[in-house]
């Protein structure tokens, strides 16, 4: 289990990697929610990607999703975001890919193959 929230209250969710020098951050602003992908060596805008997760209008049961959770794959390289126990964002390090269920944004400089879901991004939730 991870941090339990309320879908539309303002919330942030932070996950430091403390073997590699990557951070995530959930928010939930009160009208979406963004996922995150930071490098804490770069102090002056350590933001290298952003997802999106949900929109909080667009739920049809805000109660449904009670439970955020983070999860580093053993090397630290990858790192994904749970949502009452399903893979919903990811983000490898090591390959400059983000991914998201929603695919929005389409992609971005960093994640220049798009953020389009993948399983195999979160296969080391398996192991």
């Amino acid at each position: 289990m991870g941090h339990r929230i309320s879908v539309g209250l303002p919330t942030v969710v932070e996950a430091f990697a403390d073997r590699s020098p990557y951070a995530v951050v959930f928010e939930d602003d009160g009208e979406s929610a963004y996922f995150y992908g930071l490098d804490t060596r770069l102090p002056a805008q350590p933001v290298l990607d952003a997802v999106h997760v949900y929109n909080v209008g667009a739920l049809a049961d805000r109660a449904a999703i009670d439970d955020v959770e983070i999860v580093w794959s053993p090397d630290q390289q990858r790192v994904a975001l749970l949502l009452n126990g399903t893979a919903h964002a990811a983000f490898d390090f090591a390959a400059h890919r983000a991914y998201c269920r929603s695919n929005f944004p389409p992609s971005s400089s960093w994640s220049s193959c798009g953020h389009s879901w993948d399983e195999s991004a979160v296969d080391f939730l398996d192991a």
